[in-house]
């Protein structure tokens, strides 16, 4: 059984991304936070690749959500 992680950074209301680590994949997709809709921009790579591209976010002014609510669900489950 497959467990996902799901983090959501987030650099003010209309600018986020979705990462979610599934395996040694993970996966990023850009999304306004406002309305826990996709923005269509998508990449998927190893963990490692990911991982590089969340510390490069960090260093852009992103941070990370305390919570996710229930509306993002739909997004998630892609």
């Amino acid at each position: 059984m497959r467990h996902d992680e799901v983090f959501l950074y987030q650099k003010d209301d209309c600018d986020g991304w979705l990462v979610t680590l599934r395996g040694d994949f993970a996966e990023m997709l850009h999304v306004d936070p406002a309305l826990a809709q996709s923005k269509y921009e998508r990449y998927e790579a190893p963990i490692d690749l990911i991982r590089d591209a969340v510390k490069d976010l960090r260093s852009k002014g992103y941070a990370l959500a305390y919570s996710l609510d229930l509306a993002w669900k739909p997004l998630i489950e892609v």
